[in-house]
Protein backbone atom coordinates (compact mmCIF):
# COMPACT_ATOMS: atom_id res chain seq x y z
CA UNK A 1 0.00 0.00 0.00
CA UNK A 2 1.50 3.64 -0.52
CA UNK A 3 1.43 5.97 1.95
CA UNK A 4 1.68 9.78 1.75
CA UNK A 5 4.60 11.42 2.77
CA UNK A 6 2.05 13.45 5.41
CA UNK A 7 1.18 9.59 6.82
CA UNK A 8 4.72 9.19 7.19
CA UNK A 9 5.79 12.16 8.72
CA UNK A 10 2.84 11.33 12.00
CA UNK A 11 3.80 7.63 12.26
CA UNK A 12 7.48 8.08 12.65
CA UNK A 13 7.07 11.31 15.17
CA UNK A 14 4.69 9.12 17.36
CA UNK A 15 6.77 6.27 16.87
CA UNK A 16 9.37 9.21 18.23
CA UNK A 17 6.60 10.00 21.19
CA UNK A 18 6.81 13.77 19.71
CA UNK A 19 4.57 16.13 19.80
CA UNK A 20 3.89 18.13 16.46
CA UNK A 21 5.76 21.16 18.56
CA UNK A 22 8.78 19.07 19.67
CA UNK A 23 9.65 17.92 16.22
CA UNK A 24 8.64 21.15 14.39
CA UNK A 25 10.73 22.89 16.89
CA UNK A 26 14.12 20.37 16.73
CA UNK A 27 13.17 20.56 12.50
CA UNK A 28 12.94 24.19 12.64
CA UNK A 29 9.59 24.24 11.16
CA UNK A 30 6.77 26.27 12.06
CA UNK A 31 4.41 23.86 13.95
CA UNK A 32 1.09 24.71 11.97
CA UNK A 33 3.12 24.22 8.64
CA UNK A 34 3.71 20.52 10.26
CA UNK A 35 0.27 19.84 10.45
CA UNK A 36 -0.46 21.06 7.39
CA UNK A 37 1.87 18.53 5.90
CA UNK A 38 0.79 15.97 8.04
CA UNK A 39 -2.85 16.14 6.78
CA UNK A 40 -1.14 16.47 3.11
CA UNK A 41 -2.56 19.72 2.59
CA UNK A 42 0.96 20.70 1.77
CA UNK A 43 4.03 19.28 -0.06
CA UNK A 44 7.51 19.70 1.64
CA UNK A 45 10.02 20.61 -0.43
CA UNK A 46 13.64 18.24 -0.09
CA UNK A 47 15.13 21.10 2.06
CA UNK A 48 11.96 20.48 4.38
CA UNK A 49 11.68 16.77 4.04
CA UNK A 50 15.77 16.61 5.05
CA UNK A 51 14.96 18.51 7.97
CA UNK A 52 11.91 16.18 9.05
CA UNK A 53 13.99 13.20 8.92
CA UNK A 54 17.06 14.43 10.48
CA UNK A 55 14.71 15.93 13.24
CA UNK A 56 13.20 12.36 13.61
CA UNK A 57 16.63 10.87 13.56
CA UNK A 58 15.85 7.85 10.97
CA UNK A 59 16.93 7.06 7.33
CA UNK A 60 15.65 8.11 4.28
CA UNK A 61 15.12 4.49 4.05
CA UNK A 62 13.28 4.06 7.24
CA UNK A 63 11.23 6.57 5.93
CA UNK A 64 9.99 5.02 2.68
CA UNK A 65 10.19 1.69 3.89
CA UNK A 66 7.27 0.06 2.03
CA UNK A 67 6.30 -2.32 4.64
CA UNK A 68 5.56 -0.74 7.44
CA UNK A 69 1.62 0.27 7.95
CA UNK A 70 2.13 3.87 8.61
CA UNK A 71 -1.98 3.78 9.39
CA UNK A 72 -1.27 1.17 12.32
CA UNK A 73 -0.78 3.06 15.00
CA UNK A 74 -2.87 1.36 17.82
CA UNK A 75 -1.60 -2.40 17.25
CA UNK A 76 0.88 -4.60 19.28
CA UNK A 77 2.97 -4.33 16.84
CA UNK A 78 3.22 -0.82 16.22
CA UNK A 79 4.01 -0.72 19.78
CA UNK A 80 6.77 -2.74 19.51
CA UNK A 81 8.23 -1.31 16.42
CA UNK A 82 8.37 2.01 19.02
CA UNK A 83 10.10 -0.05 21.11
CA UNK A 84 12.15 -1.66 18.52
CA UNK A 85 13.29 1.93 16.52
CA UNK A 86 13.90 3.28 20.08
CA UNK A 87 16.73 0.90 21.33
CA UNK A 88 18.64 -0.22 18.46
CA UNK A 89 20.23 2.95 18.11
CA UNK A 90 21.98 2.35 21.76
CA UNK A 91 25.40 1.34 21.76
CA UNK A 92 25.72 -2.28 23.25
CA UNK A 93 26.41 -1.60 27.10
CA UNK A 94 23.34 0.54 27.11
CA UNK A 95 21.23 -1.93 25.38
CA UNK A 96 21.98 -4.70 27.75
CA UNK A 97 20.79 -1.95 30.92
CA UNK A 98 17.81 -1.29 28.59
CA UNK A 99 17.32 -5.02 28.18
CA UNK A 100 17.68 -5.72 32.78
CA UNK A 101 15.07 -2.84 33.09
CA UNK A 102 12.59 -4.39 30.08
CA UNK A 103 12.64 -7.30 31.65
CA UNK A 104 12.13 -5.80 35.20
CA UNK A 105 9.32 -4.31 34.13
CA UNK A 106 7.81 -7.31 32.08
CA UNK A 107 8.63 -9.07 35.31
CA UNK A 108 6.82 -6.72 37.74
CA UNK A 109 3.96 -6.33 35.53
CA UNK A 110 2.89 -9.77 35.01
Amino acid sequence: MKYTVGDRIKYFRLCRGMSQEKLALKAGLNSAFLGHLERNMKSPTLTTLDKIVKALDISYRDFFDETVDVNDTESRAFYIDIIQRSVERLSEDKLKTMADIVLKMVEFAE
